[in-house]
């Protein structure tokens, strides 16, 4: 009988120990010579360094948060991280000390609503400058201005448009955003040639929040507010403007400031009742509503360094109460500052012009850095600048 043949195990074949290993093998390399092979492990270790640098820019550029300014609730931003004290100037829109480079920023300018059930409003105490004027039924609207550079997540209610607010924004050559409007606002945006955001049409630059109520829930951000600046084109077309005209006090300055006293001040609307009174701690002004002291959402106090009374002819224009606000020209004004009340006037001498507001000495009044609120009231409307010390 046959015995079948043994059949010899083959040895098992040892993984090669290349850094490579499988991807190119052992046999791969033993076709170059030592020095090659030298040159192969330099250059993956030259590519693997490149692609490391790469990841880390991607993420420092792209993902890691920048220091932004630090923000105050009566004067927007005061402080950048970083920043040499040897390179500050006083920030054209409010007089607040920053860096040079940011002096000057590019403005946008957004339409709020003031109605009950649209509060509270988000960021408002973080606005540089602040246009408040009566619309339909006697209530009033906002129009707020912020620094292109400002950092906020949430910024509104967002309400439409109206002419008026179009002239103060124009001066500026300040960014617009708002939702709809007034038909001659609209035909006014198109003429005056403002740069708007309409959320109607760039619906991607606004959100609408579940939890609120329409027409008060279409907000946005400073983040969306700069791509819209960056990506529709506007960043060449509206770079920061000469705003020369608006004098500002150096920031703890000690220096004297000539007026009556001018502790508080009473506007009546008709249907709504507002008042500022003067916080001598700490040296603004801070606003009521209905013997209601306002807040945004963050909790911060509406307050502002210098409130301007601008009194002008104001006609109402049909059955709606659709308002025409005279914006150029000049009339009676009353600037509150410091605790103080300046007599004077307002002047606009044309469209591009600044809205600028004079002493009874006919000298520019001098404000104190930080917020600026403007209220516009008609001739006939009943204020009292309220006397007395602290």
């Amino acid at each position: 009988m046959l015995e079948k043949p043994k059949l010899k195990k083959q040895p098992k074949k040892k993984r090669s120990k290349n850094m490579f290993g499988g991807i190119l093998g052992k046999k791969f390399f033993r076709k170059f010579s030592k020095q090659r092979r030298h040159i192969f492990a330099a250059l993956f270790v030259i590519v693997l360094g490149l692609l490391i640098w790469s990841g880390f820019l991607w993420w420092r550029l792209f993902i890691a948060e920048p220091k932004y300014a630090t923000e105050s609730a009566s004067g927007g931003e005061t402080a950048v991280e970083n920043a040499s004290t040897s390179t500050l100037a006083q920030r054209s829109i409010d007089g607040v000390m920053m860096p040079v480079e940011q002096a000057t920023s590019s403005l946008f300018a957004v339409m709020i609503d003031n109605f009950l059930e649209s509060r509270p409003p988000a960021n408002l105490s973080q606005a540089s400058l602040v246009w408040e004027a009566p619309v339909e039924a006697g209530l009033t609207r906002l129009l707020t201005v912020y620094p292109m550079s400002t950092q906020l997540s949430r910024i509104g209610p967002i309400r439409s448009a109206r002419p008026y607010f179009l002239d103060w924004a124009k001066e500026l050559n300040a960014l617009y955003l708002h939702v709809g409007g007034s038909d001659q606002a609209l035909a006014d945006i198109k003429s005056k040639d403002i740069f708007d955001l309409n959320e109607f049409y760039r619906g991607w630059y606004f959100w609408r929040d579940r939890a609120r109520a329409r027409p008060y829930n279409v907000y946005t951000s400073s983040e969306l507010v700069n791509a819209a600046f960056i990506k529709e084109g506007a960043s060449q077309d509206f770079a920061p403007k000469d705003l020369a005209g608006w004098i500002y006090r150096p920031e703890n300055s000690e220096a004297k400031i000539y007026g009556r006293f001018g502790k508080g001040l009473f506007i009546d609307f008709g249907p709504m009742k507002v008042e500022w009174k003067y916080n001598w701690e700490k040296k603004v002004y801070e606003k009521y509503e209905d013997d209601v002291l306002q807040k945004d959402e963050s909790g911060a106090v509406i307050a502002a360094k210098n409130v301007a009374l601008q009194i002008t002819s104001i006609e109402i224009l049909d059955e709606v109460g659709r308002r025409q606000i005279k914006t150029i020209g000049s009339g009676k004004a009353v600037v509150l500052t410091y605790g103080l009340a300046i007599d004077g006037m307002w002047q606009k001498k044309d469209a591009d012009s600044r809205t600028r507001f004079f002493g009874p000495d006919t000298k520019e009044v001098v404000f104190d850095p930080g917020t600026t609120w403007i209220e516009v009231i008609g001739n006939t409307y009943s204020y009292e600048i309220t006397a007395g010390s602290q």
